[in-house]
């Protein structure tokens, strides 16, 4: 298999970063390089540093990057190349309602595009975070981009009591 078809790892990392982008409620997110491929085992639990850029990996490993962050309860998630392939799977092949389904358009049109035509395609915010969102919790938890509004302008239960709200009259 000559793996050109494949989705690389730049693919996979710029939907994790519009994830990211969306989302400013996670915190503390940390970017790092890691190794992928048969015998990493001995690369986990790695207590000096940073595996060195230099360092001969073994025939199938790569390096590859894992983005790590909390959420405001303090639960701490991980994606890396791997885990956001894992999420798009999900949507590929899962099960979808009508509203899933619809959403999820974009991302099956990506997925099925020759590799060369696919690396120029951005996927909309939207989009990314869908596929992160099935990679992290394996459903979508919160809605972001175009999907969050209704009728138009962003529900958000709390207007009135933003600095910018405007006075009631009364």
């Amino acid at each position: 298999m000559s793996g050109k078809h494949l989705i690389t790892d730049d693919e996979t990392r710029a939907i994790a970063e519009g994830f990211l982008a969306a989302s400013p409620w996670l915190g503390d997110v940390e970017w790092s390089r890691t190794v992928f491929g048969p015998g990493v085992e001995y690369f986990s639990g790695w207590d000096r540093g940073p595996i060195p850029e230099d360092t001969e990996l073994a025939e199938g490993q790569r390096w590859s990057w894992t983005v790590s962050f909390f959420d405001p309860a303090g639960t701490g998630k991980t994606l890396n190349h791997e885990r956001v392939l894992e999420g798009l799977t999900r949507i590929i092949y899962g099960e979808h309602s009508t509203d899933g389904g619809y959403r999820s358009l974009a991302i099956r049109q990506w997925f099925t595009e020759p590799a060369e035509a696919r690396q120029s395609l951005k996927l909309s915010t939207a989009d990314q975070s869908l596929i992160c969102q099935h990679a992290l919790y394996e459903k979508t938890v919160f809605p972001t981009g175009e999907a969050e509004a209704l009728f138009g302008k962003k529900l958000d239960f709390f207007a009135d009591q933003r600095p910018d709200a405007p006075l009631a009259e009364g």
